[in-house]
């Protein structure tokens, strides 16, 4: 298990890896390249990851607090940010495939 230090909090992240996390999260294992994809340009995997405009987590939530909708520990759990990535790309693209092809066009989702 790994352990970070956050404010002075230690977080332990779910075991395993991001195939791991997202199967965890129900991401069809379809989806799992296209996934990894997003969100390794999105945080580079970081949990906590932010920008300037205030996106959040791994999937650069704008705000971070709407990934409330999927777990009270949005802001510390990659599993919880996964489950809401997925929910939000059916949602807005149809797929995570759809979130995808967007990024490839725009260079965000």
């Amino acid at each position: 298990v790994t352990q970070i230090i956050v404010k002075g909090t230690k977080v332990e992240l779910p075991p395993g890896s991001h195939t791991d996390w997202m199967r965890m999260a129900g991401i069809s294992e379809s989806d799992f390249g296209a996934a990894n994809y997003i969100i390794t340009r999105e945080s580079g995997w970081r949990y906590n990851a932010r920008n300037p405009r205030g996106a959040y987590g791994l999937p650069q939530a704008l705000p971070g607090g709407k990934m409330s909708s999927a777990g009270s520990d949005w802001a510390t759990n990659p599993i919880t940010q996964l489950r809401w990535f997925n929910s939000y790309c059916k949602q807005r693209y149809g797929s995570i495939q759809g979130a995808y092809n967007d990024w490839q066009s725009y260079h965000w989702y």
